[in-house]
């Protein structure tokens, strides 16, 4: 007796589509609403600015313009927040997808100090799908029963971008929002596939007045760590990105998955992303082995886990920060 036929496989397309232009308002704040239809694969962002300057400044800070966004959230349902990180995060840390190596177009800051307009740009992304993933769109955002979903920024001031100097904006300032989504069709048996987990992107700072050859900072309990990007600040110039860790160690009890010199462990990021990342960024990532895609499987289960820490050695001072932004997944039960 003939079996009945199978059903057939899930089938999917991919749209991407414009969503806004944000304007840029000076110290503000701004919610954007999201299309909820179907599963998100990545929110691009990208600043478009003019800023004047009035008194010519110091310097141009090493990440600008990015300083124009401090904060980026994307927020379902209105209390579930899937991203809180700042945009230098969003490209110019965006190892994953190798955006700091590649050659390509992630920031065009000020071509100068003087007094003058200048335009410039910031290119972020940030990705649901886990990008260098054997199955990218394990975690890809289901986003059709939500009944609320945004992003909200985070302004700076014109003259963030800068060291001294007197600076406002001009002309058009916007950061445009657009987006990659995938459409997934019914089997035929109606039945569809469904998303293995749900990737969440946070982060902290703590600010370092004196030097510490083992500080603690806690990161989030209770999921799956794929990464902690560290920036550390301020050893020679306020808010700008320097060498000050001498250690980073990743740790919960007794579990160590991570302990290196700092400089190794860029070394290692160099090694293993192929390039050169901006002084003053660490990337612990307890997934990566070198090109070869990551497997979930690898993540630190933190899950049942009362103090994941980092636990790292840095040289302090008066303007010394430390950001530390955490990637965790939640696996889907079953």
């Amino acid at each position: 007796m003939a079996q009945a036929a199978s059903a057939m496989p899930h089938r999917q397309y991919r749209i991407q589509r414009k969503v806004a232009s944000v304007p840029i308002t000076a110290g503000g704040q701004f919610q954007q609403d999201l299309p909820r239809s179907y599963d998100y694969e990545s929110v691009f962002f990208r600043i478009t600015a003019n800023v004047q300057v009035t008194v010519g400044a110091t310097s141009v800070r090493a990440e600008a313009p990015t300083q124009l966004v401090p904060r980026v959230e994307i927020v379902s349902d209105g209390k579930n927040t899937l991203l809180s990180a700042p945009f230098w995060f969003l490209g110019l840390a965006r190892y994953d997808r190798d955006l700091i190596f590649s050659g390509a177009r992630v920031t065009t800051p000020p071509s100068a100090v003087g007094v003058a307009t200048y335009a410039v740009e910031a290119i972020g992304v940030h990705d649901f799908m886990t990008a260098d993933g054997v199955r990218p769109k394990d975690s890809n955002f289901r986003t059709s029963a939500l009944s609320m979903f945004q992003a909200r920024f985070t302004f700076g001031q014109a003259g963030d971008v800068f060291v001294g100097g007197t600076v406002n904006f001009t002309g058009t300032n916007n950061v445009d929002v657009f987006t990659a989504e995938i459409v997934e069709l019914p089997a035929s048996d109606g039945s569809y596939s469904l998303p293995k987990a749900l990737k969440k992107v946070s982060f902290f700072t703590q600010t370092f007045p004196a030097s510490n050859a083992n500080a603690e900072m806690r990161v989030p309990a209770g999921n799956l760590i794929k990464s902690v990007v560290l920036r550390a600040d301020g050893t020679t110039t306020a808010g700008e990105p320097s060498l000050a860790l001498n250690n980073v160690k990743l740790q919960s009890g007794v579990d160590v998955r991570l302990d290196l010199a700092a400089l190794n462990l860029r070394a290692k990021n160099n090694a293993d992303f192929g390039g050169t990342i901006l002084a003053g960024y660490y990337i612990a990532d307890v997934t990566s082995k070198a090109t070869g895609k990551i497997n979930l499987s690898d993540l630190w289960d933190v899950t049942g886990q009362a103090e994941p820490k980092v636990i790292v050695d840095i040289t302090g001072g008066a303007n010394v920060t430390l950001t530390a932004v955490v990637t965790e997944y939640i696996l889907a039960r079953g």
